[in-house]
């Protein structure tokens, strides 16, 4: 092999590389900001998710970036341990969709028009989308021209006898595996050693006896990506990182003890997949062989997996149980490096860290209901405690957000993150009325001895209800940006209410009732503080879009 041959090889890789990283790129850019909300949206049900991690892996062209940012969102309360499971699943077959495609050999004939036709297309068009797609294309040539370079430069090699000999030691497959599990964990694709492997094939210089092994062991490899983005990560996050390992050691057993048993003269793991290309596929062509025989690996692990999931998760959570670590109350969702993970992941860990302090706000209004119809002392208590909660979250949420909107964002983003500033003083404010106001009113009432008239408590419970009840349909807007029930709350919301309860009130003065005298000034305030919290919940109402 020449030298010119060897920088041909390598020339050929990096174009192939370089390739397959900017068409993942432009693929994403494409896809938008939103891969983390896509995912997000589509993995509540296992079929979902599976079909998510596949469409998603088939986009980015690996495996592993997909479960790093799925170990994200575990990481950050996001996604669920569970529906991690399908979305890494999903994610394994999604890697051979690259391989399956360089198995076309006769595209390889057009890199160069492709090459050309991208370039084209990216100097004559004006919109930023648009350029993405012309990007696409051209870096697609870029794939096939790489893969002919290697092929090419490669076909020297099928004389040169120190190869020879050791392709001969790599069709025992421990040394194979141990090959493509180094050779991947280098280059962080399982899915490009794969193409690498139908590139020799092209070139005549590997067979699919060699390749098999090799692609079984960059199956293995290509985890190590998880598990390095899973390190600064919590154990939840971990955890998801490791189940992709031993989703793919458990694979890989099976196709190695699959690759130990003799049929019919050869190994049947590679008489299999010669069958089948051959009265399935209707071909010969060794590059298809090793795709398929790439493509069966995840098919063959799924097959064995989905039956027993439970039995698997069993024995996984005894290597690597659940954690449940008592931490100081803080932000649950955003974390110091969370921006680093972009706007959009962001702005959504924001909302659930706004929803989150929603229940605690939600709490103060029922505990404020007891405080005026019992004289139990811890019910203050737990008031302040809830409000601490409250007030330590705004402390994290408002210098959150500010450092977000510092961020590059698109239009409906920076929107977003000005909404959740309003609503997050919002419900800050509605936390200190109850606590700091209203709470005062209620121990001023015990401490003085007031009872409310019949009429008049039951007017001030009849409007508790109703603050609670748009309290909790404002939760319910806010989980899923309903705007149906943020125009309801707006509808049901009357500025006149609290001038109705306060004449009610004024009537029962005017008739000299005694205990409405007593506690006239209470009374009145309450309605007061009541409405502001009406008010309070109007105002988040209108900026749920």
């Amino acid at each position: 092999m020449s030298v010119w041959n060897l920088f041909s090889l390598v020339g050929g890789l990096a174009i192939f590389l370089y390739g397959m990283m900017e068409m993942n790129k432009h693929l994403t850019s494409i896809a938008g900001s939103k891969m983390k909300s896509i995912m997000l949206r589509l993995t509540k049900g296992p079929a979902r998710g599976y079909m998510t991690g596949l469409g998603i892996t088939i986009v980015n062209q690996s495996s592993s970036a997909t479960t790093v940012l799925e170990a994200a969102l575990v990481g950050a309360g996001l996604m669920t341990f569970q529906q991690s499971l399908a979305v890494t699943l999903g994610a394994e077959l999604g890697s051979t969709f690259l391989p399956q495609l360089i198995a076309f050999p006769s595209i390889t004939k057009f890199s160069t028009l492709i090459v050309f036709a991208g370039f084209m297309m990216n100097i004559t068009v004006k919109s930023k989308k648009n350029r993405h797609i012309a990007m696409t294309i051209f870096t697609f040539g870029l794939l096939f021209m790489g893969m002919d370079m290697m092929s090419s430069s490669l076909k020297p090699l099928r004389t040169y006898e120190p190869f020879i000999n050791l392709m001969k030691n790599i069709e025992t497959p421990i040394l194979g595996i141990l090959l493509g599990m180094v050779f991947t964990m280098i280059i962080q694709s399982s899915g490009a050693t794969t193409s690498i492997t139908i590139a020799m094939a092209l070139s005549g210089t590997i067979s699919l006896e060699q390749a098999i092994p090799i692609n079984l062991g960059a199956a293995v490899g290509t985890c190590i990506t998880a598990v390095l983005g899973s390190i600064t990560l919590n154990w939840e996050a971990k955890r998801s990182a490791y189940i992709h390992i031993l989703f793919q050691v458990i694979g890989a057993l099976w196709v190695f003890i699959l690759l130990c048993i003799p049929f019919q003269g050869e190994r049947f793991y590679i008489w299999w997949v010669k069958w089948f290309t051959s009265n399935v596929l209707h071909t010969e062509s060794l590059a298809r062989q090793i795709a398929m025989g790439f493509t069966f690996m995840p098919i063959i692990n799924h097959l064995i997996v989905f039956p027993n999931l439970k039995l698997i998760l069993r024995l996984f959570n005894k290597i690597f149980p659940e954690r449940e670590a008592p931490e100081p109350f803080g932000a649950k969702y955003i974390k110091k490096k969370l921006i680093e993970q972009g706007v959009e992941i962001s702005l959504m860990m924001t909302k659930k860290e706004i929803i989150r302090e929603t229940d605690y706000i939600h709490r103060m209004i029922l505990e404020m209901k007891t405080a005026f119809r019992s004289k139990d002392p811890t019910v203050f208590e737990r008031v302040n405690e809830l409000d601490c909660k409250v007030d330590t979250l705004h402390k994290i949420i408002i210098p959150f957000l500010a450092r977000v909107s510092q961020e590059e964002m698109s239009a409906e983003e920076s929107e977003r993150c000005m909404n959740y500033m309003y609503i997050q003083n919002e419900l800050e404010s509605i936390g200190d009325v109850i606590d700091k106001n209203i709470m005062s009113l209620a121990t001023k009432k015990i401490d003085q001895n007031l009872i409310f008239s019949e009429e008049g408590f039951h007017e001030l419970e009849h409007f508790i209800f109703k603050v609670n009840k748009n309290f909790e349909n404002l939760v319910d807007a806010l989980k899923d940006d309903d705007t149906d029930i943020s125009k309801g709350i707006l509808n049901s919301y009357k500025k006149k209410e609290e001038e109705k309860y306060k004449r009610y009130h004024i009537e029962r003065l005017y008739k000299g009732q005694v205990e409405s005298i007593a506690t006239s000034s209470v009374h009145l305030d309450l309605i007061s503080y009541f409405a502001r919290i009406n008010n309070h919940i109007a105002y988040i109402a209108k900026r749920i879009n």
